[in-house]
């Protein structure tokens, strides 16, 4: 196995000094933040920043415009359909979009798409499903519909008007709908591109009731903080960088979520044995694959009726159907990943391929995204895994060293009958004689853009720490900067010259014991997939994330331990 590249991340020596000595910040958390742009004159938006900085709702735009046809459809008393999409972005936008027109009055409806029915997105045939249910003079999408052209033609045809919320990539031709509210249509607008489905509907809602109180169209008072907790879900679970907006609606939101003022979320909290103040790593780690497994094997209305019951009984009941369809998204996707890693070691040569394609045959389309995840992380290449149901290929792509899947596949738009998605997740659909052509051209295409080296895999840290400076001071400061997640991970440190006085193997494969410096401070440590036969002789040389550990009610400090080399024996500074 080829050992992993450290990279240590670049920072300014002298604003490291200027938030040490202006701002009394500790040398270690210093260090993280000149690593991540934070300096000595934005410290204070970091860390402080409220509710109250978020920019106007109108600078999105779209906004106003489609905040005045859904007044406008509330005066009509006309129908409006919310078209949702099956993850966990797409059902707290439609849930967020639902209860505030619903609380000001509109006659509103949910459609969420059934992911083996229609597949993911707005489609022409997701609103012919939808209208056999639900008649409308309003369609408003959420999470989806930026690449809909098809779909908001036909519903132009039809007479429907179509307001799109969504925060996907856009094709070359936008569709000809009523309204498009969409940051990454604006390239100026780079400071709100990093919002999720969900923060696009929350701006939307915000704007609506802005528009209705400077009208004069409504008198209700309607606070926006009782939706953060679906803010907070939505943007976390899709993996969208935790900065800037994001930053604060999910700060927040957590604090709304922690409360467990859903019976929903109570009770989703408990089945997964979440308590206290919830942290971003609960909802990627515990609730988000709860929810997201309604969408991926079984019925996504489940996991939006657990969002909007007020019943703890009712929510009892849909947690457990979400508990059972997480068991079996867990099977599948064992399954097919190791039919995957078969098919790996039979097709591909590893030192000649800068990509990874593979299919079968009937393979579940709700866990192949996961497979894809999986794959491109454990191999470190841009990976498509498809499956061919019914004489058609549905895929997930998903990226590695910076590649961008979206401009990759549009080299390939003469064949594909699908795509879409982000520059580092896509879905792509497919006629299966055109799959050998396809995965000629996606290595093609990804060999062009990167190198052997960027093959190798990279773990990059935080800079440089000493064992003494993990006092409960540090790990204060470190909570400060929360929440983590995509674009502000938790910090990692590189340790160097550690001594081992003590390890033994726990669980499947795992390791625990205690790290020592050469001046005697030692720290407990824990190493996830090392077992002792796979450690290097000490001294060691280590990556870390330092965390205290809270068991059984008792907290220690310690270092969770992500990758070790044997020591040169230079400690580092």
């Amino acid at each position: 196995m080829t050992e992993n590249k450290w990279v240590g991340k670049t920072f300014s020596v002298k604003e490291l000094d200027r938030l040490i000595k202006e701002h009394g910040v500790l040398r270690p958390i210093a260090q993280v933040l000149a690593c991540r742009g934070i300096s000595s004159e934005n410290i204070g938006e970091f860390f402080n920043a409220t509710l109250n900085d978020l920019s106007s709702p109108y600078e999105l735009p779209g906004t106003e415009r489609a905040s005045a046809r859904l007044w406008e459809a509330l005066k009509r008393d006309e129908h409006i359909l919310i078209h949702g999409d099956f993850d966990v972005d797409g059902l707290t936008s439609s849930a967020l979009l639902s209860w505030v027109l619903t609380e000001c009055g509109a006659n509103v409806s949910i459609f969420i798409p059934h992911r083996l029915d229609t597949g993911y997105g707005f489609t022409s045939e997701s609103l012919d499903n939808a209208l056999k249910v639900y008649k409308c003079n309003l369609l408003l999408t959420v999470d989806c519909g930026i690449t809909s052209n098809d779909a908001v033609d036909r519903a132009n045809s039809l007479g429907i008007d179509v307001i799109i919320t969504d925060h996907h990539e856009q094709a070359s031709k936008l569709p000809a709908a009523h309204t498009i509210i969409n940051s990454k249509v604006h390239p100026e607008l780079k400071k709100l591109h990093c919002l999720a489905g969900v923060g696009t509907a929350f701006k939307l809602a915000h704007a609506f009731i802005k528009y209705g109180v400077d009208n004069g169209l409504t008198f209700k008072k309607i606070d926006l903080k009782e939706v953060l907790d679906l803010v907070a879900l939505g943007t976390v679970a899709d993996i969208v960088p935790l900065f800037g907006e994001n930053r604060i609606l999910t700060k927040y939101g957590l604090k709304v979520l922690s409360r467990q003022v859903r019976p929903g979320i109570r009770a989703l909290c408990e089945i997964t044995g979440v308590n206290g103040s919830l942290k971003s790593t609960d909802i990627a780690f515990k609730l988000a694959p709860y929810i997201n497994a309604a969408g991926r094997l079984g019925d996504p209305g489940v996991a939006y009726k657990l969002l909007n019951t007020a019943s703890i009984v009712e929510a009892t009941a849909l947690v457990k159907q979400l508990k059972d369809y997480n068991n079996q998204r867990r099977s599948k996707e064992k399954e097919i990943f190791e039919e995957a890693e078969s098919q790996i070691y039979q097709t591909i040569k590893m030192n000649e391929s800068y990509s990874i394609l593979i299919y079968g045959h009937n393979w579940h389309q709700g866990v192949i995204g996961n497979v894809a995840s999986r794959v491109a992380r454990d191999y470190n290449r841009p990976t498509i895994v498809l499956t061919i149901i019914d004489g058609q290929a549905y895929g997930s792509g998903r990226s590695s060293a910076n590649v961008n899947l979206v401009s990759i596949l549009t080299g390939s738009d003469d064949i594909l009958t699908r795509y879409g998605g982000h520059p580092m997740a896509v879905g792509l659909s497919l006629n299966p004689k055109d799959i050998d052509l396809l995965k000629k051209r996606f290595e093609d295409s990804v060999s062009n853009v990167i190198t052997p080296e960027d093959l190798i895999p990279q773990m990059d840290y935080d800079g440089d720490i000493y064992i003494p400076e993990l006092d409960q001071k540090f790990f204060d400061e470190l909570e400060r900067l929360e929440p983590f997640g995509f674009g502000n991970l938790q910090p990692t440190f590189r340790l160097t010259n550690l001594s081992v006085p003590y390890v033994k193997t726990i669980g499947q494969g795992h390791s625990k014991g205690y790290l020592k410096d050469s001046n005697n401070y030692s720290i407990q440590f824990i190493a996830f997939n090392f077992s002792e036969d796979k450690l290097p002789e000490p001294p060691w040389d280590v990556l870390a994330v330092p965390q205290i550990n809270n068991y059984n009610g008792s907290m220690t400090l310690q270092l969770s331990v992500i990758d070790i080399k044997h020591s040169s024996g230079i400690t580092a500074f």
